[in-house]
């Protein structure tokens, strides 16, 4: 994925520490004591939940060891906004200290800290998939990136960019079971299939009966029938044919079938279906063409 990837590899220290563009100067060599009364949450930390058992974990270790790093903050109007180490400033509080050893950085753009909290929670894994999602959409709407820009700067595929944009269009509370971990990204991605009128419903179904994502995927790749309308030949005799027509219908964000040739059941024509113009340049997106 090119240099930017490479520097996602090795860390978010180290793409702070080679990066020379505006903004990332550091106002020390090293930590200082910062009071942790004057300490802001990052206004663009993609985290929400922290889990209060884990927390209180680090609280106790804080309160027999102290902090063994220190947090990285950015210098703002005379106060100071965590870049990384949220968690720790939250659990430093909980063990009563009053100052916290921080790295400040005084010159920093909002775009770059918005990319950097991300880039630390994703090499973390500490988001889920809705947290992730709204991310990118907070670096789409705010600071002008493109698919391929959070795809190159964030060392994904553009197809997993898109993907994880996609389960922003389901409904409110669908995204908060995701959130909730009652339900997995993988089965919420195929109830954006186009043949689901209600994924809230399908939804709630998925969990009471704990359904795994293969027989989701299994359960939304038979359309609706309708009366008076032909079906196409389906697939569904074929379990490895009807996986992968439902693989590439999630990647998509469309309708795929296959038309399966009765000379020859190896052969075929995959059928790929579009709404508009607009929706097509969208598919040849998802498609990296």
């Amino acid at each position: 994925m090119g240099k930017k990837a490479m520097n996602l590899g090795k860390g978010l220290r180290d793409i702070m520490m080679s990066k020379s563009a505006e903004g990332t100067e550091e106002t020390k060599d090293h930590a200082s004591s910062i009071s942790l009364n004057i300490i802001d949450p990052n206004p663009y930390q993609p985290r929400k939940f922290f889990n209060d058992e884990s927390l209180q974990e680090l609280t106790e270790s804080i309160k027999m060891h102290g902090v063994l790093e220190p947090v990285l903050l950015r210098k703002k109007a005379g106060r100071y906004q965590i870049i990384s180490g949220e968690r720790r400033v939250r659990a430093a509080r909980l063990a009563g200290l009053r100052e916290i050893e921080a790295r400040v950085f005084d010159l920093l753009s909002d775009k770059t800290m918005a990319e950097w909290a991300i880039i630390e929670n994703i090499q973390r894994e500490d988001l889920n998939s809705i947290e992730l999602a709204n991310s990118y959409q907070k670096l789409l709407d705010s600071h002008g990136y493109t698919h391929d820009d959070l795809a190159e700067r964030l060392g994904k595929s553009r197809a997993a960019v898109t993907n994880s944009l996609r389960l922003l269009k389901l409904p409110a509370q669908v995204q908060k079971w995701i959130q909730e971990g009652k339900l997995s990204a993988g089965a919420a991605r195929s109830l954006l299939s186009p043949n689901i009128s209600n994924p809230e419903k399908l939804a709630k179904k998925i969990i009471e009966e704990g359904f795994s994502v293969r027989e989701v995927e299994l359960m939304v790749q038979e359309p609706t029938k309708k009366p008076g309308k032909k079906q196409e030949p389906s697939s569904k005799h074929n379990p490895d044919m009807q996986h992968f027509l439902n693989t590439l219908q999630n990647a998509l964000g469309t309708r795929v079938s296959c038309k399966v040739s009765k000379k020859s059941p190896q052969k075929g024509t995959l059928l790929i279906d579009y709404s508009s113009f607009d929706d097509l340049t969208r598919i040849q997106n998802a498609l990296n063409l």
